[in-house]
């Protein structure tokens, strides 16, 4: 990919605490407009995932759009309380199910064991790294992505916080220049990183984040799909 790009994707992320929930929640993205959404079980329960592991298949039924699936580690940002053995058994049973995608984090153990179980059932896989304190240089972005690589990534993902603006233009920079080898998400969190958050797709993201409604925001800075999609309207951005 390269040049700037002027059709964009939005993904939503889903933080229900259960299926049905999760289910109303993923009608009201869809009628928002989101390109792609993302069920967040690390909102849920075990006994409330260990229930709703039989109807992985009703989710993926009733939406329209792709669907990620993310079990996100507390210390990648995530709230997920589980044994790493359940946690992992979560994401492999979506990707059964037929989740079009598979979030697992570049710190995962057996992260290689893992990306495999979940391309033989047909998933693709985003290999994730998270940074709530700054933002990498770009050298160390790089190095960052071909261990993603390495690993089996479909999809590079690096999301990092924005201390000033400088780390918003350097987010963009390797964005634009990196996607053009990968398919890559990468933008900078917090209140300081609305720039690369909003721009990131245009400068060859593969998509970019925004919550359902205010309140249900699962990262520093997301805004909703509402006020995302007023921006790119604003910019003449087809969305």
């Amino acid at each position: 990919m390269s040049g700037l790009e002027l059709k964009v994707k939005i993904c939503t992320p889903i933080p229900a605490v259960n299926i049905r929930e999760t289910l109303r929640m993923i009608q009201s993205a869809e009628v928002k407009g989101a390109d792609i959404v993302e069920v967040r079980f690390d909102y849920m329960s075990l006994s409330e995932i260990m229930r709703g592991l039989d109807k992985l298949v009703d989710i993926v039924k009733c939406c329209s759009v792709p669907l990620i699936a993310t079990n996100r580690v507390i210390e990648q940002g995530g709230r997920c309380c589980l044994s790493e053995d359940q946690r992992l058994r979560t994401l492999i049973k979506a990707a059964e199910a037929g989740f079009t995608y598979v979030d697992v984090e570049l710190t995962t153990r057996r992260l290689n064991e893992v990306v495999e179980s979940v391309k033989n059932y047909g998933s693709k896989v985003i290999v994730s790294l998270h940074d709530f304190n700054h933002t990498p240089s770009i050298l160390d972005m790089e190095r960052i992505v071909k261990k993603q690589m390495e690993a089996g990534a479909d999809i590079c993902k690096i999301i990092t916080m924005a201390n000033n603006i400088t780390d918003n233009i350097n987010c963009l920079i390797f964005t634009y220049e990196m996607s053009k080898k990968v398919d890559l998400i990468c933008f900078a969190m917090g209140n300081r990183g609305l720039l690369s958050r909003v721009l990131s797709p245009l400068f060859g993201a593969s998509f970019t984040y925004a919550s359902l409604e205010e309140g249900a925001e699962t990262a520093p800075g997301q805004i909703t799909i509402g006020e995302l999609r007023e921006i790119y309207r604003r910019l003449g951005v087809e969305v």
